[in-house]
């Protein structure tokens, strides 16, 4: 009589992956079915640095800010932040500072502020060269 509603509801995988990451590669999947530009929205920082990690270089995902207030909406495109002298300089330290910063799961800064864990990182980085100048 009654017609349960799980039974034409096609099954879904479940993310086994951080959200963000999850987001990403969805998008990725989407781009690579529909051949069109994705835009992905999301406030979050780590969704902008997974972006530049995670796309193909062939792909242009573009991922936008909603602005609030007088701030203006803001979108980044990943085919734009792979080309820009910070991050080819930098690619792998923006990586591995999100890792230790940004993922609450693997972060050994977590709650300390993410401003005293990159100045602290600067400060072992010049550390670092010093003790190889030497």
């Amino acid at each position: 009589m009654f017609h349960n509603i799980f039974d034409t509801v096609p099954e879904r995988p479940f993310a086994t992956d951080d959200a963000d990451v999850h987001i990403l590669k969805t998008a990725i999947g989407t781009y690579e079915k529909i051949k069109k530009q994705v835009v992905v929205i999301a406030q979050d920082v780590d969704v902008l640095v997974l972006l530049n990690v995670l796309t193909p270089d062939y792909m242009d995902i573009l991922k936008l800010n909603k602005g609030k207030g007088k701030v203006k909406d803001r979108f980044y495109s990943s085919k734009d932040l792979k080309n820009s002298n910070l991050v080819i300089k930098c690619k792998i330290s923006i990586l591995f500072l999100h890792a230790i910063i940004s993922c609450g799961t693997t972060s050994g800064f977590y709650g300390k502020g993410k401003l005293q864990a990159v100045q602290f990182f600067n400060w072992r980085t010049v550390q670092d060269c010093q003790s190889f100048s030497t």
